[in-house]
């Protein structure tokens, strides 16, 4: 695949899908109840990411030693 294959394939992904979702919303166009999915998607990803990235590091320093005491 070359990269102006994988440039477009980027964009359409985090740009248009996005943009097309919320201008959806805007418009009433999509029902509320796909609207209030959305929504709710949104939420647990942020929650996931944000809770999931805070473990990552925890583990990280951890695994290192970080705050173990060294005498």
């Amino acid at each position: 695949m070359s990269n102006l294959m994988k440039m477009l394939l980027v964009l359409a992904i985090t740009v248009v899908i996005p943009l097309a979702v919320l201008l959806g919303i805007w418009a009433d166009i999509l029902p509320q109840s796909l609207q209030v999915a959305i929504g709710l998607a949104g939420v647990v990803l942020a929650i996931v990411y944000i809770v999931g990235g805070n473990l990552a590091l925890m583990w990280s320093d951890i695994k290192t030693g970080r705050y173990s005491k060294k005498s």
